[in-house]
């Protein structure tokens, strides 16, 4: 897996006084992780929006440190912005041990087409949108596509059970979840309360939540 770069340096202001930062276009940062002491960063703030928009949460970042040519990899933690501006005011990273597995929750993406809403003018639903994995920090999947071309016929659906993973990754999702199905049109559907109502609309998604500490500014 390629992955990104952002040049840091050691961050002295702290609290409150890091406003003064974000008026020269600098953002603070947080590096932290399992068994290192967490560092104080700080980076040029377009550097960090473009890293924020092209790394999401789970393609690594390599974090060099210009202080010390120390390099760290590391994946997007929470990011705060502002509400008024939407401008990125802090950003946590989590280091990684690239040796180590670790679990991560990979956003799935439904590709292809379904023949029952194509043909049959069914209606498709999302369950999750979501797998919980675990795996090595370079073997993260930055999406997990499920293609929908299988369910042919009305009330046909996929669940995780049916997902086979890449080599290497581990699915920690139960396999009952259901994924994507194909419900009948609505002047088919049986009486309202004989539905089965183990899905959700397609055009409902979230963001993961990556684990993070209480931002030290």
């Amino acid at each position: 897996m390629d992955t990104l770069s952002l040049d840091v340096s050691q961050r002295i202001i702290q609290r409150k006084k890091v406003s003064s930062l974000r008026k020269e276009g600098i953002t603070p940062l947080h590096l932290y992780g399992r068994g290192i002491s967490s560092s104080s960063l700080q980076a040029k703030t377009s550097d960090v929006a473009r890293i924020v928009n092209l790394a999401g949460h789970n393609i690594p970042v390599t974090i060099s440190h210009s202080d010390s040519n120390e390099q760290s990899l590391a994946f997007v933690g929470e990011v705060q912005y502002d509400p008024s501006s939407d401008e990125i005011l802090h950003v946590d990273f989590l280091r990684v041990d690239t040796s180590q597995p670790m679990k991560r929750d990979v956003p799935i993406y439904l590709t292809g087409e379904s023949p029952a809403v194509r043909i049959s003018r069914g209606l498709l639903s999302q369950g999750i949108q979501f797998l919980s994995v675990e795996c090595l920090p370079l073997e993260t999947p930055e999406r997990i596509e499920i293609d929908i071309s299988v369910l042919e016929e009305i009330d046909a659906s996929i669940r995780v059970r049916d997902y086979l993973p890449s080599s290497g990754i581990k699915i920690l999702s139960d396999p009952q979840d259901l994924i994507a199905r194909v419900s009948a049109p609505r002047a088919a559907r049986p009486a309202r309360g004989d539905a089965d109502d183990d899905s959700i609309d397609v055009s409902t998604e979230t963001e993961p939540t990556a684990a993070t500490e209480e931002p030290q500014e």
